[in-house]
């Protein structure tokens, strides 16, 4: 697949997730996919959700923890299979009713249009939401 493709691939997962259609996600993911959020333990969506049948869990811990107030895919750099995505992702977290704007990297692989890798990282202060 050419990298505009994947680039395409990737905007239709944000789509989707804008949308709350977990399953259109799930569609376009390989069933061994790599799928990890490098967050701060205190950070409900935190951890390895790796193996298509526990990516609904990272969704659900989002939605359970955050009303998402925006979410903004800004820039896409793309070579070969991989896609790196740069954005902003505005939230409240329900434990505590503190708002946050963290700046994010997602780095994803799409291979023969399924994506076999994700991973997300945020700024670091995205943890004091929690606290």
């Amino acid at each position: 697949m050419s990298t505009e493709a994947n680039v395409r691939t990737i905007q239709g997962i944000y789509e989707a997730f804008g949308r709350g259609d977990v399953p259109a996600i799930l569609d376009r993911l390989s069933e061994g996919v790599r799928w990890e959020a490098h967050l701060d333990p205190i950070v409900p969506w935190g951890g390895d959700y790796s193996g298509k049948t526990n990516v609904p869990r990272f969704f659900d811990a989002i939605a359970r923890s955050a009303d998402i107030l925006s979410f903004e895919p800004r820039e896409f750099v793309a070579e070969g299979d991989r896609v790196v995505s740069l954005g902003t992702f505005g939230f409240r977290a329900k434990a505590t009713g503190r708002e946050m704007q963290t700046r994010w990297i997602f780095v994803w692989t799409v291979k023969d249009g399924v994506v076999t890798s994700y991973e997300q990282f945020h700024q670091p202060g995205i943890a004091d939401a929690f606290r």
